[in-house]
Order: structure tokens, then sequence, then C-alpha cells
């Protein structure tokens, strides 16, 4: 960065386009845990490794399945600097059998404790590396409504947040006003539909954790 593009943003301030579409969604109340799974680190993170040729490999950047805010947020994210550089996210769970695995791994009693169909769930295994990180976003469910049609509503659909891994320094995720540190491995959080949040790894070690959405029961 040189001067004059340093200078351009202090006067332009871009930053305050992503607050204004953000709006009041920046003021929601805390969250709070919602469950626990029992998981084996050791054996996710193998699974990293058997499966590592089937990552998604992304970082911040304007995407097709994407709706049009979403693209405007993710070029105002990288003029502010956000890039594959910082960005970077191995993601497994949309390619080959990847998803089935990871519900294996998860197993059907946790399935169970979560209050969620045995169907109808999509398991996303992340990793950042030391220094990277997801920008401030709010989901819309595509990808889980695209493998599953049967969904015609976020209102039949949740979409929880659990570390695979201990806390380690350095890491952290913010769900709207709540910034969470100190988890242990398969505390549970509800992400709800529309809340800003984002992940952060300022650490020394790989941060692993796993978005899922699933199909309430009941519903």
């Amino acid at each position: 960065m040189n001067k004059k593009e340093y200078t351009s943003l202090l006067s332009e301030r871009p930053w305050d386009d992503i607050d204004e579409y953000f709006g009041d969604l920046n003021l929601l109340p805390k969250t709070e845990k919602v469950s626990r799974v029992d998981i084996n680190p050791e054996e996710w993170i193998q699974f990293t490794v058997d499966n590592f040729n089937l990552a998604d490999q992304n970082y911040e950047c304007p995407k097709l399945h994407y709706v049009d805010d979403s693209n405007r947020i993710s070029i105002i994210n990288n003029r502010l600097g956000r890039n594959e550089h910082n960005s970077f996210e191995l993601n497994w769970g949309k390619q080959g059998n990847t998803n089935e695995k990871l519900l294996n791994l998860l197993g059907e009693e946790n399935i169970s404790n979560l209050e969620i169909e045995q169907d109808c769930i999509l398991v996303r295994l992340l990793a950042y590396t030391p220094g990277h990180g997801v920008p401030w976003h709010k989901d819309s469910g595509e990808s889980h409504r695209e493998i599953f049609p049967e969904i015609k509503s976020l209102n039949e659909s949740i979409r929880l947040w659990f570390p695979i891994t201990e806390w380690k320094n350095g890491q952290a995720f913010q769900i709207g006003t709540t910034v969470l540190t100190h988890w242990s491995a398969g505390d549970v959080w509800h992400i709800p539909w529309g809340v800003p949040h984002a992940s952060a790894n300022f650490g020394y070690d790989i941060k692993y954790s796993v978005s899922l959405t699933g199909k309430r029961k009941g519903v």
C-alpha cells in the first residue's frame, strides 16, 4: 500500500458502507452456548489429512453463489486488504462424499442431541492457519438449500457452530456482539440467520471448527 491508497481509504471511508449494510444487526444481544457434542479432535484432524484433496480452498472475494449485497461487501473487503494472504481457509463438506464422512464422524447420538433431523444436514469443517480468518459477514443458507432443495424456508433450518480443538491463544469467533474465546472442543453455539459473525486466528496453531446446517426437528 502506498500513501495515496492509504489517504484514499481515510477520505472515502468504505467501512461506513459495511456498517450501514449491517445496521442494527451490530447491536444484537449476546448469544449463549446451546449444547455440546462429544468428539475426538484427533479423528477430525486426521480426516483433514486423509481428505486433503477434497477440500475447497477459499479466500475472501466475490463469488457466483453470493447474493449481490454479499459480493459488494466482498469487494469492499478486498479493497481494505482482505485477500488470499489473510483470509484463506480449507473447507470440507461439499466435495465428493466428505459430508457423509463428516456426518459419520459426528455420529447419530450427537446429531440427536442437537435436535435436528438425521437427513438434510450439511457439515462444513473449516481450518484456518495462523494469520487467517473470515471477515464480518452474514449467511443466508444458499449452500444448504442448493444441496437440499426440499428446504423451502430458513425457518426450517438452523446454523450451529462448534470448535474441533481446545481454544488456543489468539483464536476468536464472534457472533453478533458475543466474542467467543476459551472454548472447549465440542461446545456448540447457535448462529441465528442474518446475524453477522466472523472468525480470526491471530495465534500460532491451526484453528479447526465446524459450521453445521440442519433441519429443525418438528418443523
